[in-house]
């Protein structure tokens, strides 16, 4: 089976008292290493990323999976996950 290796996502710009705030501009993708595939990340999870700027919280709208040889695109990587959407929540998301 072929894993996702990719995610879509918004930076988080504020997360106060469970209210996020997204900075929706425009939408960045980030490589998902394989230490992180075993228990695959979803949409609507929060996760640490690296930037240009540094690290940076993202929230997840799509994880898939892209042939790096067939796109050229590198991305930076996903370093870990700091919240994971839960079953109530997930039903929501989608």
């Amino acid at each position: 089976m072929m894993e996702n290796n990719t995610i879509a996502a918004f930076h988080i710009r504020s997360n106060q008292d469970g209210i996020i705030k997204l900075n929706t501009s425009k939408m960045y993708h980030w490589h998902i290493p394989k230490f992180l595939r075993d228990d695959p990340i979803q949409r609507g999870d929060i996760v640490l990323v690296r930037t240009s700027k540094g690290k940076s919280a993202v929230l997840v709208m799509q994880v898939f999976r892209e042939e790096i040889e067939e796109t050229q695109k590198h991305y930076k990587r996903v370093l870990k996950v700091l919240e994971r959407v839960s079953k109530k929540e997930k039903d929501l998301v989608h």
